[in-house]
C-alpha cells in the first residue's frame, strides 16, 4: 500500500511539473510578444524623428524643400 501511494505521489508531481512547465512557457511567450511590440514602436517613432531631421538638413543644405527625394 504504501508503494502504490507513493507512485500515486511521483505521478502527481510529475503532472504538477508539466503543468507549470507549460505555464511558464505561456509566460515567456507572452513576455517576448510585449517586448517585440515595444521595439517596433520605439523603431517606428525613431524612424519618422530620423525622417523629419534628414528633411531638415536636406533644407538647409538646398535651401529648398526635399520631401520625396
Amino acid at each position: 500500500m504504501k508503494t502504490l501511494s507513493l507512485l500515486s505521489t511521483r505521478m502527481y508531481c510529475a503532472v504538477a511539473a508539466r503543468r507549470q512547465k507549460g505555464a511558464t512557457m505561456v509566460e515567456y511567450v507572452l513576455l517576448a510578444a510585449l517586448i517585440g511590440v515595444a521595439v517596433a514602436v520605439i523603431l517606428n517613432t525613431l524612424g519618422v524623428e530620423m525622417d523629419a531631421r534628414f528633411d531638415f538638413i536636406c533644407e538647409k543644405v538646398k535651401g529648398t524643400a526635399c520631401a520625396g527625394a
